[in-house]
């Protein structure tokens, strides 16, 4: 008797596990009846949220939400992506094992600094199915109206060609050259209807980046090195002097005087204030209110050239010059009192100076006439010193 109920109380607990299996497997959709063991849950990686690409409300996600590579929305570092595993772990299945999956994004995923020319380049592991990618892909940002789809010949490499140019955000920066705004957001992603050729789905992604902000800036003259300097007779008289006493109001003289003496105009600017992040200049102007005196236009060609000088003496007036940029003043007839606007294009000048190993991170310039003229007038174009300025547009990311 003891035997019997020994025996019947072991087949009581196995039938008892045999259904507490049976009962665990079903939550795997496996059956008991066949596999008699239940496998570890299934591990997928977590690509984060899929549900959150397309919405822009917050200015979109930031460079760390739903990386393309790694566990739990972790930031990426390269432009790879983990592919999610559609199988049990440790599973060996080939089918699973090559389901198709996003091998590699360009740009990058959290991507900051994309030029307004850039594609994006999405390469897969297999072959995939255009018409489903097509169907698979969404962005309030970059909707397919405005996107070209061009694959490889092998469609595993899949561009998206935006039909009009990515848009920089445009602002202006302070003084002191603090930009405060953010930089344009752009949000894409791929659904699972996204099939490879032998049907089987893309786990599902949103990859997200932003373009340069163009950025636009005005720098003063520096007035220790802004002004103008002599032939003979120093740095000038009356207004023509950086530190001009009133009635006299400080001015950048070329030309000549009534004693037929030469002056010659010089321009510096400090850079310093500019971001080191600068990715480019895109236009960089050098603009000044001007009034003609007596006839400057008897005094041959005008020249505006790009120098590099120390200190405002008669050794600025020697030196080689890196570049003639042309006239800065059209020899035409104008009445004495005459007022005229300077916008001079000297950004391939700025440019070099910006990315030029140079501590001091100035750009100047020296304006001047080829003649005199022997008369008893003054014969100049005179710069008001505090209207100079450079005007810039720049691209920062």
């Amino acid at each position: 008797m003891r035997l019997r109920g020994f025996g019947l109380l072991f087949f009581w607990g196995v039938q008892s596990g045999l259904c507490a299996a049976w009962s665990a497997c079903s939550e795997f959709g496996h059956s008991c009846a066949e596999t008699r063991t239940c496998p570890e849950p299934i591990a997928l990686i977590d690509a984060g949220p899929v549900d959150d690409w397309w919405d822009s409300s917050n200015g979109g996600e930031s460079a760390t939400d739903d990386a393309s590579a790694g566990e739990g929305g972790a930031p990426s570092s390269t432009s790879s992506v983990t592919p999610g595993f559609a199988g049990e772990a440790g599973a060996t299945d080939s089918v699973a094992s090559s389901a198709p999956a996003i091998l590699a994004v360009s740009p990058p995923n959290g991507a900051i600094g994309v030029a307004s020319d850039a594609s994006i380049v999405i390469t897969f592991s297999t072959p995939m199915n255009e018409a489903s990618l097509t169907a698979a892909y969404s962005s309030l940002d970059l909707p397919p109206s405005v996107v070209a789809f061009e694959w490889n010949a092998a469609r595993t490499v899949l561009t998206l060609k935006p039909q009009i140019p990515l848009v920089y955000q445009s602002g202006g920066a302070a003084p002191n050259g603090v930009v405060g705004f953010t930089p344009k957001s752009y949000h894409f992603g791929l659904s699972s209807a996204a099939l490879d050729d032998h049907g089987r789905a893309l786990r599902p992604a949103n990859f997200g980046f932003s373009t340069l902000r163009q950025v636009s800036a005005e720098i003063p003259a520096d007035p220790a090195l802004t002004g103008n300097y002599t032939d003979g007779e120093g740095e000038g008289i009356h207004n023509c002097v950086r530190g001009a006493r009133l009635p006299y109001t400080p001015a950048v003289c070329i030309g000549d005087d009534a004693n037929n003496v030469r002056y010659t105009g010089f321009i510096s600017f400090d850079l310093s204030t500019l971001p080191q992040s600068l990715a480019r200049i895109t236009n960089a102007a050098l603009l000044a209110d001007a009034t003609i005196y007596g006839s400057p236009d008897l005094l041959g060609a005008s020249k505006l050239e790009h120098v590099t000088f120390a200190e405002l003496d008669a050794s600025a007036l020697a030196l080689p010059a890196s570049a003639d940029l042309g006239p800065f003043f059209a020899s035409t007839a104008a009445p004495s009192g005459s007022a005229l606007r300077l916008d001079l294009d000297v950004t391939s000048s700025v440019s070099a100076d910006n990315i030029a190993p140079n501590a001091l991170k100035r750009s100047q310039f020296r304006l001047s006439f080829a003649n005199i003229s022997v008369n008893s007038t003054w014969d100049d174009v005179e710069l008001g010193a505090n209207s100079i300025e450079l005007s810039l547009t720049y691209l920062l990311p």
